[in-house]
């Protein structure tokens, strides 16, 4: 079984390059979602790898506290919600000819 070194900085993407692998941020973070959304519901969530960092009142503040602890390395920050929000919600206008009730 190959194992792959994992990088702790951000690479420099191109154009056509993939989007980041972030699921060990997301994994930790969704780890931690129920007491975060408990505790610190509307925050800031600093993530490091497989560790949330901590929870901030602003963004600048995760931030600082980012720059301070690990430099230049990859960090994610994530509001603090119940649940994610659908990331594309349609503009339909109900009243346009076009659009019709299904039931």
């Amino acid at each position: 079984m190959e194992t792959r070194e994992i990088k702790d900085e951000w690479p420099v993407l191109e154009e056509n390059d993939p989007p980041l692998d972030l699921t060990r941020e997301n994994a930790a973070f969704e780890r931690e979602r129920p007491r975060l959304a408990r505790e610190h519901l509307g925050e800031i969530a600093l993530i490091h790898g497989d560790e949330v960092v901590g929870a901030f009142a602003t963004l600048g503040e995760a931030l600082r506290e980012g720059f301070r602890r690990f430099g230049e390395a990859r960090m994610i920050f994530r509001p603090i919600t119940e649940k994610d929000e659908p990331e594309w919600i349609s503009n339909v206008e109900i009243n346009h000819p076009s659009v019709r009730r299904i039931d």
